[in-house]
């Protein structure tokens, strides 16, 4: 029997349920686990894997060796491990290797450079860990993957001397298998927007744009629908969304919605609003696009790689009253659907760039 590389995936995304980050995990490691594929696959984590992916981990080994904080186990538990199971390749997903101990190639995944580029949104561990790590990561890794056209730019700017090392992989899209009603009655028609509860998506900047609004003009056609789950400095607006006291102005919330529940909100809503400060790529805009959905979103970057300034609304992320106008807007259009979109965005299209290049990394350095 030929011998297949093993590759040791770090697989801590799959621990928190459906974040951008896991499902972008997910959906490829969907296409790469298969009888025929080239390589095998195992996956590693602090913390038990959500029960949303229960499916794809009975497919493939899977090894949680110590609950220890994620730092922690990546560099002092994830070495000897490795060692230990005769790993051939390192995949790290969540955008930093062990920084010694690995003598085997590495690939990487790069969202974004948040710790540059928009510090303020980040936990102050977070910040620091990624301020330090990074640097070593991207120097240490054989490949690094890019979300976008956007990411692989900052990081050339920040370590030129690496740009050979970059590989700019698009994420995919797939269509909802199933649509689901979530339990909280909703109104039939609204403006949606999907997010963690933190600084970098902005939704307290959204929501005060739609208070105002709705002070202005008490007849505007769309509530406001928000989901997602909880996370971190936003306080504030996590206790008023959870205890629905904006419903009486037409905010609701729904905490950690399904993927069938995801699906009817996109499938039903009027608008998508995207407004984060900082994204290295954005997912739902993907899956608002494949509903047919026009979007409003910030003016960033990489947000030009996806969207269309013919069809979709582009808002200076931090101007509150360009927010409000720009919904307005909408009510006033009211409801219009989108062109087709040119680009697949396909998941299989990802998963063959990604295993593509490590089975690159496994001949090159045999090679060596």
């Amino acid at each position: 029997m030929k011998y297949k590389p093993r590759v040791a995936v770090d697989a801590r995304p799959l621990a928190y349920g459906i974040t951008g980050n896991s499902r972008y995990l997910a959906e490829v490691l969907q296409r790469l686990i298969r009888p025929d594929a080239p390589l095998e696959y195992y996956l590693y984590s602090n913390k038990p894997i959500h029960p949303v992916f229960q499916d794809l981990i009975r497919q493939t080994p899977v090894f949680i060796p110590s609950r220890l904080p994620g730092f922690i186990w990546l560099n002092w538990t994830i070495p000897a491990v490795v060692r230990k199971h005769r790993i051939d390749i390192f995949w790290g997903t969540i955008q930093l290797l062990p920084v010694f101990g690995l003598k085997i190639p590495t690939a990487v995944n790069y969202h974004d450079l948040n710790f540059r580029s928009a510090p303020e949104t980040m936990t102050t561990a977070n910040y620091w860990q990624h301020k330090f790590l990074s640097p070593l990561t991207l120097k240490k890794a054989d490949k690094i993957f890019c979300l976008s056209q956007n990411t692989k730019n900052d990081i050339e700017q920040f370590l030129p001397k690496i740009e050979s090392k970059l590989k700019v992989i698009y994420p995919g899209v797939q269509g909802f298998p199933s649509i689901t009603a979530p339990s909280k009655p909703l109104p039939e028609r609204f403006l949606f927007s999907v997010g963690t509860l933190e600084p970098r998506k902005n939704l307290n900047r959204l929501v005060d744009a739609y208070l105002a609004l709705k002070k202005e003009e008490p007849n505007f056609p769309f509530p406001l629908v928000l989901a997602g789950r909880l996370g971190w400095k936003s306080e504030g607006l996590t206790l008023l969304l959870k205890e629905g006291s904006l419903e009486k102005d037409g905010v609701y919330f729904v905490e950690n919605p399904s993927d069938s529940q995801l699906g009817w909100f996109y499938q039903n809503c009027s608008y998508f609003v995207f407004p984060s400060l900082h994204e290295g790529f954005g997912l739902p805009l993907l899956e608002a696009i494949r509903m047919g959905k026009p979007c409003i979103v910030s003016d960033i970057p990489v947000f030009h790689e996806v969207l269309d300034v013919l069809t979709d609304t582009f808002v200076p992320p931090t101007d509150t009253e360009a927010w409000k106008n720009a919904l307005s807007l909408a009510g006033k259009r009211g409801i219009y659907g989108r062109k087709p979109n040119s680009n697949p965005w396909s998941w299989d299209t990802t998963a063959k760039q990604v295993e593509e290049s490590l089975v690159d990394l496994w001949k090159n350095r045999k090679k060596k």
